[in-house]
């Protein structure tokens, strides 16, 4: 059997979306694994061992009619036998079926049904976490996730030396550092205050003589920049724009703490093992928060979240139609407080993170 798993647009869901692909290959080991994805995951795709093939779906190149008619056209060369959808856009359903997959497996929705071989009803429970969302639909598939879901992605040695040329190249962090991620995708409700993230980093450097590394993309530096300004003590290093995600990913697993917004970067701290703080505002941790149940590496869980909690909160708004007060509740003191209890957890006896 050869198997198109199409994978996930944005880099948390990616994250969530492993322990469906691990579930999919544990399933059927002799089976071939072909990925398909954006450019911009592609790279965290190939440091997987489970993927065997690694397809490039480019906005630029697939778009329109005639682009998708060209993606089809690629994946009925792969030869493959089936098709599982992560994602539940009625495009994804429609390229499967051009491309002639005997089988198409997905979500119901998006009037996509007739498009699919086998339409799998969408069952949404409250406080449910996004990753059985995806493991649900791949036991539709016939996979079944035997153990704890695993959402860690490996980190090699050499990615490591990377990370740390990158840090050496940029001035050094002098010592333990705190990673950091200030920005949010197109989705400013879900930043909290940039100053109050400088007043976070300083009190970090003050109490645990932490540094602090900004990451980023280059469209993010301005937010990173003006985070810097607001840290009046601490060492600040921004690698904005200056890093792939598989470096970012190898200065996570050197880092001694992650701090920053739900974001994709947070689920790949969390997936590096790092101790894990993400601050909350207009989505819903129940949801989304990087996966903290029990790992497969025995390791436990370092994952808190700093949240307040208005009335309005979860909304899903990209941007806060009244006074972001979600935002504004969320106090330093209580970021410190979960901070200080995750550095905490850096005692308690843990698996080497290089594999």
């Amino acid at each position: 059997m050869r198997t198109l798993l199409r994978a996930p647009n944005w880099v948390g869901d990616v994250v969530m979306s492993l322990p469906a692909l691990r579930a999919l290959r544990a399933s059927a080991p002799s089976d071939r694994l072909v990925v398909l994805c954006r450019p911009w995951v592609a790279d965290l795709y190939r440091l997987l061992p489970e993927v065997d093939e690694v397809l490039v779906e480019d906005p630029a190149e697939h778009a329109g009619r005639a682009g998708l008619e060209r993606l089809a056209a690629k994946l009925r060369e792969a030869r493959l036998d089936r098709a599982v959808l992560l994602p539940r856009s009625f495009v994804t359903a429609w390229t499967a079926f051009r491309a002639g997959f005997p089988e198409r497996i997905g979500y119901r929705g998006e009037l996509r049904s007739p498009l699919l071989t086998r339409a799998v009803p969408m069952r949404l429970s409250p406080g449910e976490h996004e990753v059985f969302r995806h493991l649900r639909l791949v036991e539709a598939a016939g996979a079944r996730a035997e153990g704890p879901p695993d959402t860690s992605f490996p980190v090699e040695k050499e990615l490591q030396r990377s990370a740390r040329k990158l840090l050496d190249a940029a001035g050094g962090t002098g010592g333990p550092f705190a990673a950091a991620h200030v920005a949010s995708f197109a989705h400013a409700a879900k930043r909290w205050s940039l100053a109050r993230f400088g007043e976070t980093f300083d009190a970090l450097s003050e109490r645990h003589g932490l540094s602090v590394v900004l990451l980023g993309s280059a469209s993010e530096a301005a937010v990173n920049r003006e985070a810097a300004a607001g840290a009046r003590k601490a060492r600040v290093l921004d690698l904005s724009g200056k890093s792939s995600l598989p470096e970012v990913l190898g200065v996570l697993s050197l880092a001694s703490l992650f701090v920053g917004n739900d974001s994709g970067v947070s689920h790949l701290a969390g997936a590096a093992g790092t101790p894990t703080l993400v601050t909350f505002t207009s989505t819903d941790p129940d949801a989304t928060r990087p996966w903290d149940g029990p790992r497969v590496d025995g390791r436990p869980a370092r994952v808190a979240v700093a949240r307040a909690r208005p009335l309005c909160a979860p909304c899903r708004f990209r941007v806060c139609p009244i006074d972001a007060r979600c935002q504004e509740e969320l106090s330093v003191g209580s970021v410190l407080a979960a901070a200080e209890r995750l550095l905490a957890s850096r005692h308690e006896p843990s698996a080497p993170r290089a594999s």
